[in-house]
């Protein structure tokens, strides 16, 4: 890879990370606020009202603002061409929900979800006013940008959240969180990145489009609808405060994961598709962005795993403790997700995306059957264990069939993986046979955080994964180089 994409990659990586990062801090602490503010049903009827304003979110975008970024030579045409598609599909979308909001209200024999439903189905057509400017914004790497705007949008959007929940709004506080970073962020876009310079449709630009984004979105409904199928579940079949319990684990275990997969399909996909014609230097990138990431993520596992309990302590307080347990076990449906996402760029850059849908049909078939099986125990457990099971054998799946789309495969690649697993589990039970033995309990066991970034680091050096030391003296070698060439 050239050094200026190597540059390229970097600073804008960094940059997608403090922006997601930024992003999420703010929404963590507004959430943490609400949550000692308001009840789990509240939550929980947030859950399901998001339920169906993602899966509709997901048939707006439907794929294209990633055609887009692919496209290299894109013209304002095609702008406008996904632009009026997107704005004309979030109408229709939008009134189908308010449509139906009575039947889901009645569903869950909840009266005020409808109303709900009603205000929450803005955010789709608020959405699709500005997926063409933030298409454009990562297409020309532009993520310092990006990350600002949001940061703005979520910040202003909490204070307005917090003021109403602290004047007694309730569920509408929530609701008012979601509506108006829609509408801050749309503003903001709107005027940095400005509106389109024309507002036509192609039909000519919209079939070259198609075929990428018709499976790509197939297979990000299948993904979204049964990744939070759980919480409409749980919401019928035992409780709305449990989908509420569920759904701040959800929230929490979800902000590294999202980070890391905003970058991947941000930066990583943005600056990979620049390579696609050059197989031997993408392997390369390639594999040493994912062994990077992946130790990266294995970690931030570890101590979310390990620390569930102390995290909704600390966050929450005792009354959300029910949410500890939730974490535990999605978060270790993550790591594999996460693992997954990287694969989809292979499919993404080699134009081979109805490869996203039949695998994600297949990971769904199996999905489906574990759901049945917690269904019929009546077992929450054995459904989020079943989660957990689907991911593995998706990713095991998804990986195979990713390195014959890429003609590379190399068993130590995949070694380097199944030890990074093997790492965490280990640094686990290290620091459980610890805190056993010497009794720390709650609070005393972030005693034992020191001890397990030190085993954890000891055993990637140990294992030839990484070495800490040696990455960051290469790092700052090469700043040195890249400063003196400047």
């Amino acid at each position: 890879m050239s050094s200026e994409l190597s540059r390229s990659l970097l600073i804008n990586t960094l940059w997608s990370f403090v922006g997601r990062f930024g992003y999420f801090a703010v929404a963590l602490i507004t959430n943490v606020i609400l949550v000692r503010l308001l009840s789990p049903k509240e939550f929980g009827q947030v859950g399901i009202m998001m339920f169906f304003i993602m899966i509709a979110s997901v048939l707006v975008e439907s794929g294209l603002s990633g055609a887009l970024v692919r496209k290299q030579n894109a013209t304002e045409v095609d702008y406008s061409t996904i632009f009026i598609f997107n704005l004309i599909v979030s109408l229709m979308l939008m009134t189908l929900l308010m449509a139906s909001s009575g039947f889901i209200a009645d569903f869950y024999k909840d009266s005020e979800l409808q109303s709900v439903l009603i205000a929450s189905s803005f955010i789709l057509l608020i959405n699709a006013l500005r997926i063409t400017q933030a298409a454009r914004l990562i297409k020309n790497l532009q993520f310092k940008k990006k990350a600002v705007y949001e940061f703005l949008a979520v910040l202003m959007a909490s204070i307005i959240a917090i003021v109403l929940a602290f004047n007694g709004a309730g569920v509408w506080a929530l609701v008012a969180l979601q509506l108006s970073t829609a509408v801050i962020l749309a503003v903001l876009l709107w005027i940095f990145v400005g509106p389109l310079n024309s507002y036509k449709f192609s039909p000519r630009s919209f079939k070259e489009f198609y075929k990428f984004g018709v499976n790509t979105t197939l297979a990000s409904l299948l993904n979204t609808t049964f990744d939070n199928v759980y919480q409409l579940i749980l919401g019928k079949y035992f409780s709305i405060s449990q989908t509420g319990y569920f759904y701040q684990a959800k929230k929490l275990q979800e902000i590294p994961s999202s980070i890391f997969v905003t970058i991947n399909s941000g930066v990583i996909f943005s600056t990979l598709s620049k390579l696609q014609n050059s197989p031997k230097e993408f392997n390369e990138i390639y594999q040493n962005v994912v062994r990077v990431f992946s130790v990266i993520v294995a970690l931030i596992s570890i101590i979310i795993f390990y620390y569930s309990e102390v995290i909704i302590l600390i966050l929450y307080g005792e009354r959300w403790m029910d949410s500890a347990y939730y974490m535990q076990l999605l978060v270790i449906g993550s790591f594999f997700y996460v693992q997954e996402m990287f694969n989809r760029n292979i499919f993404k850059i080699f134009d081979q995306t109805e490869k996203i849908l039949q695998l994600e049909v297949f990971k769904k078939a199996v999905q489906s059957c574990t759901i049945v099986y917690g269904l019929w125990t009546m077992s929450i457990e054995n459904l989020l264990f079943g989660f957990i099971l689907t991911n593995v054998i998706s990713f095991i799946v998804n990986y195979y069939i990713a390195r014959k789309v890429q003609s590379y495969f190399k068993w130590h690649d995949l070694f380097v993986l199944i030890k990074i697993i093997i790492i965490a589990v280990a640094t686990t039970l290290v620091c459980y046979l610890f805190a056993q033995s010497y009794n720390l309990k709650g609070f005393y066991t972030l005693l034992l955080l020191p001890l397990l970034l030190f085993i954890y680091f000891l055993f990637l050096y140990l294992f030839k994964i990484s070495n800490v030391y040696h990455d960051l003296k290469s790092l700052k070698a090469s700043n040195k180089r890249r400063k003196k060439n400047d």
